[in-house]
């Protein structure tokens, strides 16, 4: 036996399936929505670390240089190097604590060697 189902009853069964799934995905995209909202803060969070760490980078490196220059003042030929020089891009990549390192050391040489030398008058 066979039961004949009426046009409108089948109609009700399929809309309400086509609502439960509209629903499920409403659900899944709010779920998705909320994964990349953390994502997102996340990695803006990272990028503001990075940003403020380059900063704090350039601004010891700045004050190496002036350090340097400062020591320097008094060579003619270091009026042309006056602004920082910029960055070398074709050196290899390392981290950024490496790159202040040899900063410092160099300054450190630099100076110790003008007072070994005992050049610019000292």
């Amino acid at each position: 036996m066979t039961e004949d189902v009426g046009a409108d009853v089948r109609y009700r069964e399929i809309t309400a399936w086509l609502g439960d799934a509209m629903h499920h995905m409403q659900e899944q995209n709010a779920e998705r929505g909320q994964l990349v909202e953390r994502q997102l803060d996340y990695a803006m969070a990272e990028t503001m670390a990075a940003l403020t760490r380059a900063d704090e980078s350039m601004a010891k490196i700045d004050g190496l240089w002036r350090k340097a220059m400062a020591e320097l003042f008094h060579e003619t030929w270091m009026k042309e190097m006056r602004p920082i020089p910029p960055p070398d891009a074709t050196g290899p990549a390392r981290p950024l604590e490496f790159y202040e390192a040899e900063v410092e050391a160099t300054c450190a040489a630099l100076i110790e060697a003008i007072k070994k030398k005992g050049i610019l008058g000292r």
